[in-house]
């Protein structure tokens, strides 16, 4: 039997809002962490018990244990089977399915696929360009955009030729015509094709889930007598539908759902600007005007939105659009305009990096509510222009609809222009089916659910011990999870040495597990998704996701606890490395020693940053190249390195591995340190097992050990004490006078 795609059933499941889904059915209430509460329906619930998360697109009941996602609830309420339920949700949610059995049916999933894999392959060329070309770089510096804020977004460059991106397909398997069908190249009458970015500066545009699905390119040419756009944007392809995608959801949707609103600006460069500056809670409709579905998509997380446009006559035609968008779908529009001391107008971009983040929070407190907007610029002197006001905003508020709040801006309406309260003679601006209508449209009978009543089968009960989660695990994972700016930095430790040694850093398998299955999606699909997550994990890790708090970190501070978490995690984990050493022999004691060696040295890098002695760049670095000596270590443990041919590794000669950042030890005479192991960063494998038997638990706090506290075997010969040489993580040359990192 033909069925929808698992790429269409994931794209419309991103594109459904479950609790508007859900709240047709059963009243919802939103609750203060972006969540929503109601009455369970499949059981007699006297109090809501049903938990609601837009963010998850779950929802879960406390007290019977019936959950599931948006198909999964429409099932089971409704009495159909999965396809109608997708049905069901498709046409509620004005979601376009592709026709079952229609012959183009796998030419258009064909098509999109390749798409998807073209537009991965030109990302990728156009940031290889990007580094080859001086001048596309000094514009990025001229707008001050990061390193770290061009690989977050993904900005690159199309050099000026006509087959550069062509020709680097063609190498791929891609043929001229896949690149027309992409949207990336153009063909003439003649027949002829070429690339259509050329010369411009190239930023990706990702859907949702954090697909690559178009392109926005910045003309860069400087050739006067010939006027191009500024702006060029990828046309409509099989994987792109402007109107359904705003740009930089993917990165902010997080923030939004925190904050509980939206700032809504015009540009790329507004958009990444303000979220480089830590203002993260904030899109971009460029190349379109907003949409309902755009609307839809944000009332998920937010209920109040900014609009920031221009104050000309195109940007009050698109604040007037977006008023009639916003407020149907239960949103607050506020209108907010910058302009500098002296009066003069400013976009975000600009204003952010003249006067920093906070300046914009504070102008931001400044911003109109939409009635007084459009008083403002309207003339209220005259009894036609003001009659004409009066009906505008009423079938606006007609269109709202939350019966209370609907009542409430009426109330509003006439204590400013003097008015009656009826609402009567009005009508909305955009007339809304009922939701009954809606629903005999889309209960259409089938052959599989038109008699059979489906009863709600509850999934086998689960359970998670969260006091058993160290709180210190917790917290990573948390911060792992809210922030995907950070999974490069998580790839480039957890990497396939990583894999291969068969190291468990976490206390916890459920850490663990989070940890593993987060790397290793998004170094397949390249995008943080927590839905596609929660879709892909055990039952037990479910739960986890279900119980982690919202919160927010404002940058770099994520980073920098990223990487002082992963030392105490390491001093932790060498710890147990070393309780797994017996000590039968003076090599064991001495690999032992080196152990504790080594958690001296994380002590002491730890507070060197603390102390402001290192940027974050050299932390990380030498944070990263750490991981080789605990790889070292765990090989020891398995077997794989004898420990005598351990203990007599000779010291890393000063070319490769420098002078240490560890406490130097009291006594004078030298012994043989660990080689350091150099780590290359490739793509995350999901992280093995370790085959060897359960160290003991580590303490609840980690104590620094100057020695190992277990007594040697009788008669046994402890080897000679060390000397003041250090330990060493990697190529970075330490000098303790100074207690500067000296790259060679």
């Amino acid at each position: 039997m033909a069925f929808y795609s698992n790429e269409i059933i994931q794209q419309l499941k991103a594109h459904a809002d479950i609790a508007m889904v859900i709240e047709n059915f059963v009243p919802l209430k939103r609750s203060g962490n972006g969540r929503y509460l109601g009455v369970c329906p499949f059981h007699d619930d006297r109090s809501p018990s049903m938990n609601v998360n837009p963010s998850l697109g779950i929802y879960k009941c406390f007290a019977c244990g019936a959950g599931g996602d948006v198909f999964k609830f429409v099932q089971e309420h409704e009495k159909m089977d999965f396809k109608g339920a997708v049905e069901w949700v498709a046409n509620f949610t004005g979601f376009a399915l592709p026709q079952l059995g229609a012959p183009e049916d796998s030419e258009k999933t064909e098509e999109r696929a390749m798409v998807r894999r073209l537009n991965e392959l030109a990302c990728e060329w156009f940031e290889q360009q990007l580094a080859l070309s001086p001048k596309a770089l000094q514009y990025l510096s001229s707008r001050h955009i990061t390193d770290e804020t061009r690989k977050l977004f993904h900005i690159g460059y199309a050099p000026d030729g006509r087959e550069g991106f062509i020709g680097y397909a063609v190498k791929n398997g891609f043929s001229p015509l896949d690149c027309v069908k992409a949207g990336l190249a153009v063909q003439k009458e003649n027949g002829g094709i070429s690339d259509k970015f050329r010369d411009r500066l190239m930023i990706a545009i990702q859907n949702l889930s954090g697909v690559i699905v178009a392109f926005g390119g910045r003309d860069l040419s400087e050739n006067k007598d010939f006027k191009r756009a500024k702006y060029m944007n990828s046309p409509e392809s099989a994987l792109y539908h402007k109107s359904d995608i705003l740009y930089g959801l993917h990165q902010s949707r997080q923030s939004i759902a925190k904050e509980r609103s939206v700032i809504i600006v015009e540009g790329y460069f507004d958009m990444i600007s303000l979220f480089q500056g830590g203002v993260t809670n904030v899109v971009a409709a460029s190349g379109t005007a907003l949409t309902e579905t755009h609307a839809s998509i944000l009332a998920r997380y937010a209920e109040k939105a900014y609009l920031v446009f221009d104050g000309d006559e195109a940007g009050r035609t698109a604040t007037y659009r977006s008023l009639q968008i916003v407020l149907p779908k239960g949103i607050a529009p506020r209108i907010f305009a910058l302009s500098r001391p002296d009066g003069t107008k400013i976009d975000p971009d600009n204003f952010v990096n003249e006067r920093g983040a906070d300046a914009f929070r504070e102008a931001l407190k400044g911003s109109e509510d939409w009635l007084s907007y459009l008083m403002r610029l309207s003339d209220m002197q005259s009894p036609e222009e003001r009659a004409k006001l009066v009906n505008f905003t009423k079938s606006l508020v007609k269109s709202i609809p939350d019966h209370e709040l609907r009542n409430q801006y009426v109330k509003l309406i006439s204590e400013r222009f003097n008015t009656d309260r009826s609402l009567a003679q009005v009508k909305p601006l955009k007339p809304q089916k009922s939701f009954e209508e809606r629903r005999a449209h889309s209960n259409a009978p089938t052959a599989n659910n038109a008699t059979d009543e489906v009863i709600p089968q509850l999934e086998q009960e689960t359970s998670l011990n969260w006091a058993s989660l160290p709180p210190m695990e917790i917290r990573f994972a948390n911060l792992v999870l809210r922030n995907p700016t950070l999974m490069n930095r998580a790839l480039e430790y957890f990497d396939m040495d990583w894999a291969a040694s068969g190291i468990r850093m976490f206390e916890s398998p459920v850490i663990e597990e989070f940890v593993n299955s987060a790397i290793a999606l998004y170094a397949e699909t390249g995008a943080m998704s927590p839905q596609m997550l929660y879709d892909n994990v055990s039952p037990t890790l479910r739960l986890f996701l279900e119980g982690l708090p919202e919160e927010q970190w404002k940058t770099p501070q994520e980073i920098i606890e990223f990487y002082q978490t992963l030392t105490e995690f390491s001093k932790k984990l060498c710890d147990r490395q070393k309780h797994s050493i017996p000590l039968t022999s003076n090599e064991a004691v001495e690999v032992r020693m080196q152990m504790s060696k080594f958690t001296q040295g994380m002590q002491k890098l730890n507070a060197l940053f603390n102390a402001e002695k290192i940027t974050i760049d050299a932390f990380a670095d030498q944070v990263v190249r750490s991981k080789a000596q605990l790889i070292h270590f765990q090989s020891v443990i398995q077997g794989a390195t004898p420990i005598q041919e351990a203990v007599a590794m000779p010291t890393p000669s000063a070319a490769s591995a420098p002078k240490p950042v560890a406490e130097p030890a009291p006594a004078p005479s030298e012994a043989p340190a660990p080689s350091a192991m150099h780590v290359q960063n490739v793509m995350q494998a999901p992280i093995a097992q370790p085959v060897t038997s359960a160290p003991q638990q580590a303490p609840d706090e980690y104590v620094d050990e100057q020695m190992p506290n277990d007594e040697p075997p009788e008669g046994f010969e402890p080897p000679p004490p060390e000397d003041d040489e250090e330990y060493s993580y990697g190529n970075d040359d330490f000098n303790e006078e100074s207690n500067d990192f000296e790259y060679q």
